[in-house]
């Protein structure tokens, strides 16, 4: 999250990046509730420790994106860009651990059910970071534009987010893409880009070319299923597990 923002550009009125990092927050401990949240609160969660780094370091994500919103909010615009340099690997952190810990989980669960219990796994974890990563590279190559690179990381942490909005009660286990079940997925889902487009709008009487570009990645994006659901796909997971086991 490194941009080079001049005195005049930033801290322009309250950011409204701020509160949707906030609402994102709130995705994700929502959707992780039953699975991870509720236990490690009441002390009763015992997992492994790389599920804890993976999930601190999302969680992290959320709260620097917060963060980097104020100091440009508040025109610490150094601060803003030493920290962002740093923001940059912290994302590919992000990236690197969740694979990681999602390539774990294949392994070992291959292991005790053979290849053709893992055929559908393993596609969220690497679209979902995929997207991320597409995203957070835009955000790296626009970090001299603020208006490009500020959407850029809104749209990945967008991305980032979907795990737990899927995982929320009311779209628990909801695989289905037909209209029906996508648009009300979409609208929770996509509630951060579609109040900054509305706050573009509002402000500029436009929406910026990011959020478009974005949404449509975004969209694609959720019906990840297709990919899941292929010969090709099954294919590319029982090739996996040899090289995994």
């Amino acid at each position: 999250m490194n941009t080079s923002l001049s005195t005049a550009a930033a801290g322009r009125g309250l950011s409204i990046y701020i509160p949707l990092a906030m609402l994102m927050v709130v995705f994700a401990i929502v959707g992780f509730c039953d699975d991870y949240f509720r236990d490690f609160f009441f002390g009763e969660l015992h997992r492994r420790w790389l599920l804890h780094l993976h999930v601190a370091v999302t969680m992290g994500w959320f709260c620097l994106v917060g963060l980097q919103a104020y100091f440009a909010m508040t025109r610490r615009v150094a601060l803003h860009v030493g920290v962002g340099r740093w923001g940059m690997w912290f994302g590919v952190a992000v990236v690197v651990i969740g694979l990681g810990l999602a390539l774990v989980l294949v392994a070992e669960r291959a292991a005790a059910g053979g290849p053709a219990s893992v055929e559908r796994l393993f596609t969220s974890p690497l679209v979902d970071m995929g997207m991320f990563a597409i995203f957070l590279g835009g955000a790296w190559i626009t970090r001299r534009r603020p208006e490009y690179h500020k959407r850029f990381i809104l749209l990945a942490t967008t991305a980032l987010v979907i795990a737990g909005v899927g995982r929320m009660p009311w779209f628990n286990g909801t695989r289905s893409i037909a209209a029906a079940d996508v648009i009300p997925y979409l609208l929770v889902w996509l509630s951060p880009v579609l109040i900054a487009m509305a706050s573009d709008w509002v402000r500029q009487r436009r929406v910026h070319a990011v959020y478009i570009f974005g949404t449509g990645l975004l969209v694609l994006q959720r019906y990840r299923e297709i990919l899941r659901q292929s010969d090709a796909w099954r294919d590319f997971m029982h090739w996996l597990v040899g090289v995994l086991t």
